[in-house]
């Protein structure tokens, strides 16, 4: 059996200049788009959490001893949704260790969106009734987070953290 090849040498001869400039070419290549995709990236997000991550680790102590007080209040909150246009409704109802409504409160809603910071809004709830404080927000449909602060005398007493899924 003798079969024969059908390859016909032919053409320039590959050498060791041609395999590097090759070679050269393609890494450039790719050191050029990832430099690329890196720029963009790092100029769309920066990559921190929060604009003062530094102070916030600094006030990590102060955070603790805040649970801890918040802990020992005692208080529950009640968070209900509801419908309301194109804006969602909410109300917390706020009762102390027995079961009483907390009354005086300065109530401030914080509507965090887990994927951008630019859709967050912050709206003052005002008190419908005693121990209940109502706000409204247009949100847009998804996943958010509500930080709810409770306040008296300008100093924070309480803070409810609650998902809430939008339709």
């Amino acid at each position: 059996m003798n079969e024969e090849s059908d390859y016909r040498p032919g053409g320039p001869p590959l050498t060791g200049r041609k395999v590097l400039a090759l070679l050269a070419g393609f890494f450039s290549v790719m050191l050029l788009a990832n430099f690329i995709m890196a720029r963009a990236a790092v100029k769309t997000f920066s990559g921190l959490d929060k604009n003062n991550p530094y102070d916030s680790g600094l006030a990590y102590n102060r955070d603790i001893a805040a649970a801890k007080a918040q802990l020992a209040l005692g208080w529950s909150v009640e968070l209900t949704r509801t419908p309301d246009g194109q804006a969602t409704q909410l109300t917390a109802s706020v009762k102390d260790k027995a079961g009483q409504p907390v009354t005086g409160l300065d109530v401030s809603m914080h509507f965090l969106h887990p994927a951008t910071s630019k859709l967050d809004r912050d709206i003052a709830a005002g008190a419908i009734a005693d121990g209940v404080y109502a706000a409204a927000a247009e949100l847009a449909p998804g996943r958010w987070e509500v930080e709810i602060d409770f306040n008296r005398n300008g100093e924070r007493k309480f803070r409810s953290r609650n998902q809430l899924t939008v339709e």
